[in-house]
């Protein structure tokens, strides 16, 4: 058991490094705060994605942090500008610091996704992810994907589970 603690601790610091500094309002999830079952024992798994969001061949990267000033789990991105040092910081959405136990997320390649228009109707429509995206989740629970709009120059969200 500590040894699996030790490496997962490294991944985590080396994740972390690949990534921009987190915005002083934001601190990262503590190890005891996402050590789950459910993520087979491995807490930063589904805490951490990567990928070029923007379609602009560029890595951006999205996780899981906590909002100081009011104690919330927040889905943050961020995208790498052209200069290649500077980010662009984007709150997804947020939700009780209790919800960790239950919500990951992981990178999803360009794909054709089933979704739902209205997140409270039974019908669904198609969609082509053009760029990596995000796809939010609950463990046995509802899925969303955030995916990067360019003519909008921000990211959607759509549903694709309830």
């Amino acid at each position: 058991m500590i040894n699996r603690a030790l490496i997962l601790l490294i991944s985590t610091l080396s994740l972390q490094a690949m990534d921009p500094e987190l915005p002083k309002a934001y601190r990262y999830l503590d190890i005891q705060e996402v050590f789950h079952q459910w993520r087979h024992e491995e807490p930063g798994q589904f805490i951490f994605s990567g990928g070029d969001f923007n379609g602009d061949s560029r890595y951006d990267g999205a996780q899981l942090v906590v909002k100081q000033a009011t104690n919330q789990i927040v889905l943050l991105a961020f995208l790498r500008q052209s200069d290649g040092q500077s980010f662009r910081w984007i709150e997804l959405t947020n939700f009780p610091m209790e919800s960790i136990e239950s919500i990951g997320i992981q990178v999803i390649r360009p794909m054709e996704l089933a979704f739902y228009k209205d997140p409270n109707s039974a019908v669904k429509s198609r969609f082509y992810l053009m760029t990596d995206a995000i796809n939010l989740f609950m463990d046995e629970g509802f899925a969303s994907v955030f995916f990067w709009d360019a003519g909008e120059q921000a990211f959607q969200q759509i549903w694709v589970a309830k």
